[in-house]
Parts: structure tokens; C-alpha cells; sequence
């Protein structure tokens, strides 16, 4: 319905009517919407605001249009009343929506859309988003930390069987139950389904220089690394992990950050042996930093090819303990056809995912079942540092030394 808008001396007075009988005085209506819009509550933007309010109050200023939304919530009103000065009552609606209660900096407000009884935080708006989706676009972080520390979000879960899916992201908020509904949580199955929310809650913790959120959120980890088995079917989704907003913001990250991805960790596998891992996608870093001539390169190159060469021994121990086993079972080694045999079987037990970049070796030689895993760096570019060259190269061989490595029969003149 078509109304006509008042001018702004009585539109002033409106607002100053529902100011003066909702709050107890204007510098506290003030502190609410500096508080509502995000901003500093010094002296300075107090009195701004104050003075601002106090043109549009007295009819000397109009109310922009950024204010209208702050403006209806705070008074519980329409922009119809508003504009109108009370003379056009439409009906406001008094519920956050999960775009409102995103950008919100208010922990009661929070609290209290979580706890709504229709829990429409666990749906999707008519543009297909949730509650998430809109906190990470506002960076919200406050408000996404809150959600975690109440564990009524986790991007990460504390099942590890539930890692082939995500990270066993979920949430406690439970759909309440209508009749003649479907009981359908869009918000759990989004966080289930969808990395990327973790990523983006990785790239605001690497802003906010969190250690302890990266750690919580295995910032530095895949899904695939706990995927890894001999007959794993799913070992191709290595890349689908690469996620171009969390690579830029490591290049622009603190010394802090960077150190941090450039440890190594460990995980455990099903069986509950650790194994020895790497960020991986590091060489793309490595890359990316050159590109903008960080002077962190020299030393990530150094850890990572620590860790390398770190794989590399290790391979070779397995397949020196390989050739061992058949010495003591009096197989000659000596032979050209048996030597070539056993080398193709040796290598069997050793398997390349990933493009290359995962390592699974197995074996069940003497009875022992041996099982170990991780992941090796290929850095693709170059600099116009020589010492930074040279260590790039030193990666690169070590990379294609496992990937060629063969057994060591050395000389003997046993018989099998």
C-alpha cells in the first residue's frame, strides 16, 4: 500500500516518541546501534552519533537509508512508520532472520536465535543460505567462536570414523518437532557436505593469527590423509581439497601462521599406528611466496625438504628390511630373473596416490603386517636467488628419488 512520506521535522519527532518509550535515554539508544552496526563505543563515535541523531531528531537532517533497518529493529517498528511519522502502520516483523543474526554483535541475540523454539537457525533463506554462510561472509568471528565454544557448531569432530565424510562437522541445535513437518536440519547437512565453511573459518582464524583455532580446525590436514589404505577407493579427491581463498590468505600470512604449516604432524591410522604428514599443498605456497618475493622461502624449503627426505629413509628402511627377509629364507638374490622378480614384488607393497603425492607402503612379509603413510612436495617454479634454486632442486630430487627408489640386493651368493 502507497503512503506518503512525511517530512523530516514530523518523521523527527516520530523517532524521538519511540526512542523516549523504549529507551531510558538517547545516548543509550546510541550505545544500541553502535553496538547493533559493529562500531567502536570511544567518545569519539558516541559523540558523532549523538550529534547525528540529534539533526535527524529536531528535523534538520533526513535518515539516511543505512540507518532505516538499525532503526526498525532498535524501536520495533516498520520503515513504513517510520517514513510516514506514524501515519502508515505496517506490520514489522519481529524476527531475526538468519541474515540479521549473522551480522549481529550482540551475544544475547545470539543466544537467543539459537535457543528459538522453530530453530530457524538450522534452515536455509530463500537464497538457499544458512546461518553459517552469512557468518562467514560478516567475518563474524566473535560470533562463530561463540557458536564453537558452545559446541553448538563444530567444523571438526571428535570421531575420527566420521573423517571420510569431511570432518565430521555437524551441530547440536535440534530441529523441533511439528506436526505435519518434516524434520529436515539444512544447516547439519550443509556443515556434513561442505568443506569449504571449514576453509573460510581457516582463512578468519589465519587473519586473527589463532593458533589454537588452527589447531582445532586441522587447518594444515585433508580428509584424504585419514583415508589412506592400501585398497582405498577415494584417494583421488586429493585435490579437491585446494581451496584458492585459504592458499591467498597464507600468502599474506604473519611469520607466526607460516611457521606453524611449515611442522610437521602426525596421524594416527585406523589401526591406531601414527604416521608422519605434511601441509600438503606447500609446494603451491612455496610458489605463491616467491611470487611475491617473501623472505620465509629459504626456510620452508628447508623443513620441507626435511620432510622429504624424511620419507625417503624411511622407504628405504622398509625395502632394505624387505630384501632381508628374503636373504634369510635363502632366495638367490644373485639371480637376474629372481632379483628382477622380487623387486617387482617388493615394489608392489608400495603405492603412489594423489598425482604422486601420497605414499602407502604395506606388507605382510615374515607375517608382520607392516602399514605406514605420508606425503611428499613438489615445488614448481624458480627464483633468481641461487641459494633458493638450489634448495628447490635438492626438494625435487629427493621427490623423484622416491618415486624411483628400488631395492638394494647388494652381493650375495646364497641359495633359494
Amino acid at each position: 500500500m502507497m503512503f506518503v512520506l512525511a517530512d523530516n521535522e514530523k518523521i523527527g519527532q516520530y523517532l524521538a516518541d519511540c526512542i523516549d518509550e523504549r529507551f531510558e535515554s538517547r545516548r543509550q539508544f546510541c550505545k544500541k546501534y553502535l553496538e547493533a552496526k559493529g562500531e567502536q563505543m570511544d567518545n569519539g563515535h558516541m559523540r558523532n552519533m549523538s550529534n547525528r541523531l540529534s539533526q535527524i531528531l529536531k528535523g534538520k537532517k533526513e535518515i539516511q537509508l543505512y540507518d532505516l533497518p538499525l532503526f526498525c529493529r532498535l524501536l520495533e517498528t516498520s520503515c513504513e512508520d517510520i517514513l510516514s511519522a506514524g501515519k502508515n502502520h505496517a506490520p514489522a516483523s519481529m524476527r531475526l532472520t538468519n541474515y540479521v543474526a549473522a551480522f549481529s554483535k550482540d551475544e544475547r541475540e545470539w543466544e537467543a536465535y539459537v535457543n528459538q523454539e522453530d530453530s530457524p537457525i538450522l534452515n536455509a533463506d530463500e537464497y538457499g543460505k544458512t546461518f553459517i554462510d552469512y557468518a562467514l561472509e560478516a567475518e563474524n568471528y566473535d560470533l562463530l567462536k561463540y557458536l564453537m565454544d558452545k559446541q553448538f557448531i563444530w567444523f571438526v569432530g571428535t570421531d575420527k570414523n566420521d573423517y571420510f565424510v569431511n570432518f565430521g562437522a555437524g551441530t547440536s541445535i535440534e530441529k523441533a518437532n511439528f506436526p505435519n513437518t518434516r524434520n529436515l536440519n539444512v544447516l547439519e547437512y550443509e556443515l556434513k557436505v561442505r568443506d569449504e565453511l571449514r576453509m573460510h573459518m581457516i582463512v578468519l582464524a589465519i587473519q586473527h593469527e589463532d593458533m589454537g583455532m588452527l589447531e582445532q580446525l586441522h587447518a594444515r590436514e585433508i580428509p584424504t590423509f585419514y583415508q589412506l589404505s592400501f585398497h582405498s577407493a577415494q584417494l583421488g579427491d586429493y585435490e579437491k581439497y585446494y581451496n584458492i581463498k585459504f592458499m591467498e590468505a597464507l600468502t599474506r600470512a604473519s611469520d607466526k601462521v607460516l611457521e606453524y604449516f611449515c611442522e610437521e604432524f602426525e596421524i594416527s591410522d585406523r589401526f591406531g599406528s601414527p604416521n608422519r604428514f605434511f601441509f600438503p599443498f606447500m609446494g603451491e605456497l612455496i610458489e605463491r611466496l616467491l611470487q611475491n618475493r617473501n623472505n620465509c622461502v629459504e626456510y620452508m624449503l628447508r623443513d620441507t625438504i626435511r620432510h622429504n627426505q624424511y620419507v625417503y629413509d624411511q622407504l628405504k628402511a622398509f625395502l632394505t628390511d624387505a630384501v632381508q627377509y628374503y636373504k634369510n629364507v635363502n632366495c638367490d638374490i644373485t639371480n637376474g630373473t629372481t632379483k628382477k622378480y622380487l623387486t617387482q614384488k617388493i615394489l608392489g607393497d608400495l603405492r603412489f596416490y594423489g598425482n604422486g603425492r601420497l605414499v602407502n607402503y604395506f606388507t605382510l612379509l615374515s607375517g608382520t603386517r607392516k602399514r605406514w603413510e605420508s606425503n611428499i612436495i613438489w615445488v614448481n617454479a624458480e627464483s633468481e636467488d641461487t641459494m633458493i634454486n638450489r634448495r628447490i632442486s635438492e626438494l625435487n630430487d629427493l621427490y623423484r628419488a622416491i618415486h624411483d627408489i628400488t631395492p638394494d640386493f647388494g652381493e650375495s651368493a646364497s641359495e633359494c
